[in-house]
């Protein structure tokens, strides 16, 4: 029979009156994820700090749970006492989506800043300058920061503060502008309070072109300090490092990322090279490796060919990078979107997780962690990771369709289409977007509108895997998918991706042929959709065939690994 422990520390019978069944969480992971911290630091707080923490204990061992009440009272009580350097008396961050995090957090805008010199080839000075001091915010717990991305959107923007800020929704605002010839800057800060459309405080900073780090810490402190925002002793030791300390090495990965952007294979290897010629200059660099193999996998996103030689090179900078600084956040990055790639979603959710940590508001892992979650079907875990996403990345294409895709994922299709919508609009030359109106207007019914969305590639885009697979779901609809056979190549690409395997395969099913689905669902299961509840009871294309011996086979083996996954990650 098990024997209640009650939980350390000062926390009294009183509380645990105030708990209910539905308020329990039943996992050191469950807990870990609640209060946004790992395992091993929630296990610490426990034992040092008195988290209140129950076990019932059995014959050879132990099991522990928390209630969530409980364990926001020893946060609220903990926000309330003093900072103590030797052991970090400061309270976690909230879990993004809980109640008290808006309250938590201040929130900023790092607006692109301006370049005004002789030499425009200079520009990249403030491009660098605003995407280091957005890193280096989003490593703050108490400080949330747009991405670059959505702040890119206001460059050059005449809005007033007050719109931007509303449409960003942050609290405060930093401008400023770079003149600089190449060998001396001057930058001038201005950091606004929007409610007032007034400056904070402005501020200007000079020094010659190699003390340009030196630079950015200092407005960066300067921010923290006219918000009064504490700095706690794990934040202290990153915080205004660069991830790239070399001047000529800075330059030619910001010009990368920039270039990879573009998702175009001669935009690819023209990062490549770059990111090649700032390795020889840094040695072995963490944040440059991870970098490399980030950028080799957008191929494998973008539907390249070539797959399995994408990947396995890949794999070697995930190596290097791991050997360079195994804990460094974009380190994790790639290995979760390693592991993504390769179906091994397990993987994948615990290597984002730890990289949110220590980067909390990188817009990249947090949108990687939720399509993870969403594809093995754990819905209500990715609810708060979108909303986490939408806060600090909202003006982003991909952003703003992921709750469309939750939606989708929960079988909600006429709610989907606006959020899908509202990415293809914002970004109507990419062809993944245009790909995922099609499928969505199909799902949702709304059929002349999904083949009018289909017939707008064009360029280079007309035969990119995303577009001859959309063509497959019109094809499909109007029984003519025989006669359009995939070209060899694009076939490869969309075997290598379960995006595009589960695609083809609800093409296929739409079409009414069961073999053929079940071929192309049995791929997108080897990559990891294995969101079971959506093949079996959502997928309006699915549907007709779910009880077929062709395809029985294969919802069960997604059943069986959907079962295996949610268990261990719950």
């Amino acid at each position: 029979m098990a024997t209640f422990v009650p939980p350390s520390g000062r926390f009294t019978l009183w509380r645990m009156s105030r708990t209910t069944p539905e308020d329990r969480l039943d996992s050191w992971k469950a807990i870990a994820r609640y209060l946004g911290r790992s395992v091993r630091t929630v296990r610490r707080w426990e034992q040092q700090e008195g988290l209140p923490v129950h076990r019932l204990m059995h014959q050879s061992q132990a099991s522990v749970y928390a209630f969530r009440q409980e364990l926001d009272d020893w946060r609220e009580a903990r926000a309330l006492a003093p900072s103590d350097p030797q052991t970090d008396q400061r309270p976690p961050r909230p879990a993004r989506g809980s109640p008290s995090a808006k309250d938590m957090a201040a929130a900023i805008a790092v607006l692109p800043f301006n370049f005004a010199g002789p030499d425009p080839s200079q520009a990249w000075v403030a491009d660098g300058l605003t995407e280091e001091m957005i890193g280096g915010f989003s490593r703050l717990a108490k400080l949330r920061v747009t991405s670059r991305t959505s702040s890119a959107a206001f460059k050059g923007s005449d809005r007033d503060s007050s719109t931007i800020a509303d449409m960003l929704g942050v609290t405060y605002l930093l401008e400023g502008g770079v003149v600089g010839d190449g060998r001396r800057l001057r930058i001038n800060v201005r950091l606004i309070d929007p409610r007032r459309d007034d400056h904070v405080w402005s501020r200007k900073f000079t020094g010659d072109m190699e003390q340009i780090f030196d630079i950015q810490e200092q407005i960066t402190r300067a921010v923290v300090n006219a918000l009064q925002l504490e700095i706690a002793p794990d934040e202290e030791v990153v915080f205004g490092q660069p991830a790239v300390d070399d001047l000529s090495a800075w330059r030619r990965v910001i010009l990368a990322r920039v270039t990879a952007f573009q998702w175009r294979p001669d935009a690819l290897e023209q990062a490549r090279t770059l990111l090649m010629e700032a390795l020889e200059l840094t040695g072995e660099n963490p944040a440059i490796c991870a970098t490399m193999g980030r950028v080799l996998l957008h191929h494998v996103e973008a539907g390249i060919p070539d797959r399995e030689g994408v990947l396995e090179e890949a794999k070697t900078w995930e190596a290097r990078a791991r050997a360079a600084d195994p804990d460094h956040p974009e380190t994790r990055v790639l290995s979760g979107w390693l592991a993504h790639a390769t179906g091994d979603l397990e993987h994948a959710v615990e290597a984002l997780e730890q990289a949110l940590e220590a980067d909390r508001d990188n817009p990249d892992a947090l949108l990687l962690l939720a399509h993870c979650l969403l594809r093995i079907g754990l819905t209500e875990r990715a609810r708060p990771v979108i909303d986490h996403a939408m806060a600090v990345d909202p003006l982003t294409p991909l952003t703003r369709c992921f709750p469309g895709y939750l939606a989708a994922m929960e079988g909600r299709f006429d709610d989907a289409v606006d959020p899908y919508r509202d990415m293809l609009e914002r970004d109507p030359a990419n062809p993944v977007g245009r790909l995922f109106n099609v499928w969505i207007h199909f799902a949702a019914g709304r059929d002349d509108e999904a083949i009018a969305i289909a017939s707008g590639f064009d360029g280079p885009a007309e035969e990119s895997t995303p577009a001859h697979l959309a063509r497959h779901l019109v094809a499909a609809h109007l029984g003519t998918i025989e006669d359009l056979p995939l070209p060899k190549p694009i076939r490869e690409a969309a075997e290598g991706s379960e995006m595009y395997a589960r695609h083809a395969s609800e093409a296929w099913a739409l079409a009414g042929n069961a073999r053929r689905t079940a071929l192309w669902l049995n791929r997108a299961v080897d990559l990891g959709f294995v969101n079971w509840p959506y093949l079996a009871e959502h997928s309006p294309f699915l549907q007709p065939l779910v009880d077929d011996p062709e395809l029985r086979p294969v919802l069960e083996r997604a059943k069986e690994r959907w079962k295996a996954l949610t268990a261990r990650l719950n």
